[in-house]
């Protein structure tokens, strides 16, 4: 396991394949990089891919921050440029949609394109009257999640996170043990990250600016509420392009990963932006 220093903080990473456009996949929360493990190595058939665990996460140091969307993106700028590997095409789940869009707003030069699942920007949900109620008893419910972790009752917490993401009964059942355990042990950085209001509503004075293609998928089996996230996120986004994801739900990655591969493989080779 590689790692490299970044602004002083250890960041493990690994490589794969070693032809083709630099790819990085950014892991959502609760997860490392061997969250991406099912599709690394079928994207790196044509694409040199980086996958690596944020800071707190997995093998990387467990450092704080402060303004955990914006260390993200920041931390994510340095382990590329010292891998010498940009502009990259930035594929990323969940949370670190956020980070992506950050990345590529406060560094542009660093990123070609942008495929994004599921953001949870579900301050979106009350800016719209329709939807109002619900955005704000959801992020309501991310503050009774917080207080929990707060008060040391993790398992609690790591249940209700993974119960809001998926629309059927018993998802923290089906988990295997060892995930069940690095969720646990990881949701103190879930805290960290919903605590911060950009990782719940996007930048909206930052996205008119983002020209570069951004893939945004949903999966036809995630919750309606992340549906209605990315229907009002699209607009915001002028190159951006909607796909829904048959038979997946929050993580594709995992539940389908040779579908997933396709979806980008088709998305990153056929929209590349020209380096200039």
């Amino acid at each position: 396991m590689p790692v490299r220093s970044v602004h002083g903080i250890d960041i493990a990473y690994d490589v794969f394949g070693k032809a083709g456009d630099p790819t990085v996949l950014v892991h959502g929360s609760l997860v490392d990089r061997h969250s991406w493990d099912a599709v690394a190595p079928l994207l790196a058939h044509s694409l040199e891919v980086v996958t690596y665990d944020r800071r707190g996460h997995g093998e990387s140091a467990p450092v704080p921050r402060p303004h955990p969307v914006r260390d993200d993106a920041n931390d994510l700028a340095g382990l590329l440029e010292s891998l010498d590997l940009y502009p990259a095409h930035v594929v990323a789940h969940s949370y670190a949609s956020a980070v992506a869009l950050r990345l590529a707003h406060d560094r542009p030069e660093m990123v070609r394109s942008l495929a994004i699942h599921e953001p949870p920007y579900i301050g979106l949900l009350r800016r719209d009257p329709a939807t109002a109620t619900e955005g704000e008893a959801m992020v309501a419910g991310a503050e009774r999640i917080r207080q929990l972790i707060g008060r040391g009752e993790k398992l609690a917490a790591a249940r209700e996170v993974v119960g809001i993401f998926s629309t059927e009964p018993g998802a923290w059942e089906r988990l295997p043990p060892a995930a069940q355990a690095t969720f646990v042990r990881s949701v103190d950085r879930w805290a960290e990250e919903f605590g911060d209001p950009e990782a719940v509503t996007p930048d909206f004075d930052s996205l008119p600016e983002l020209l570069l293609p951004v893939l945004l998928t949903v999966g036809e089996l995630s919750p309606r509420f992340l549906h209605r996230i990315v229907r009002d996120l699209a607009p915001h986004l002028k190159n951006g392009k909607v796909v829904q994801i048959p038979d997946a739900g929050h993580a594709p990655h995992v539940t389908r990963p040779h579908q997933y591969a396709g979806l980008l493989g088709t998305f990153l080779l056929e929209r590349n932006v020209p380096v200039t």
